[in-house]
């Protein structure tokens, strides 16, 4: 009974820190819209935790950047070229927008840490027989090692996958807003705090 509990504890914890699913961001959620120069610009950060996928979100502070969703609305009647003749400022201060494979490269599940699943190889379950006094002996670290691991690494792998290929495709970053347009996308600032955002014409 003593190792059923010390299997199991170990599995439990292991377990806690499993590769999470990707789930999509799906930018149409917003919490804050600000109207400059005819100009409407919508906003929401917290959207990797929102969506649950908690593992990317709890790398934005770490790495100083923040995910956001955003709306987009031209009523003017000029092309905007989002990060050339409209920039994104927070107070007097600029906010410089990171690009979607350095966005991925900080926030991305890592891969390699699941190996760690490797380390319950050698585990072994020891079943004592009251009447023969006898113990079997069921290695059951060598399936649950590398199953673990497997699964980890590629449940991570697809996530990182499905989150670049997000980011790629909701990217605004030099997105052309004609005169009448709504556009809705993801934007990636470098930032520690959670201040109001403005979208400036220059």
């Amino acid at each position: 009974m003593k190792n059923i509990l010390i299997v199991l504890y170990i599995s439990l914890v292991f377990l806690s820190s499993c590769a999470t699913t990707y789930k999509t961001l799906a930018p149409k959620s917003f919490g804050t819209t600000e109207v400059l120069d005819s100009v409407s610009f919508s906003y929401k950060y917290g959207i990797l935790e929102e969506s649950g996928n908690k593992k990317f979100a709890k790398r934005e502070v770490p790495n100083s950047i923040k995910v956001l969703s955003v709306k987009i609305v031209n009523q003017t009647k000029n092309e905007l070229i989002i990060g050339k003749n409209c920039k994104f400022f927070s107070g007097n201060n600029e906010l410089e927008l990171v690009d979607p494979i350095e966005a991925h490269r900080k926030l991305k599940q890592g891969v390699a840490e699941y190996l760690v699943y490797m380390l319950l190889t050698p585990i072994k379950l020891n079943i004592k027989d009251p009447k023969s006094f006898t113990t079997d002996v069921i290695p059951i670290g060598l399936g649950l090692g590398p199953l673990l691991t497997v699964a980890n690494v590629s449940i991570a792998a697809s996530a990182n996958g499905k989150f670049l290929k997000e980011l790629k495709s909701y990217n605004l970053i030099d997105k052309k807003v004609l005169p009448g347009q709504t556009v809705f996308g993801l934007i990636t600032v470098r930032t520690n705090d959670f201040g109001p955002i403005r979208l400036v014409q220059l």
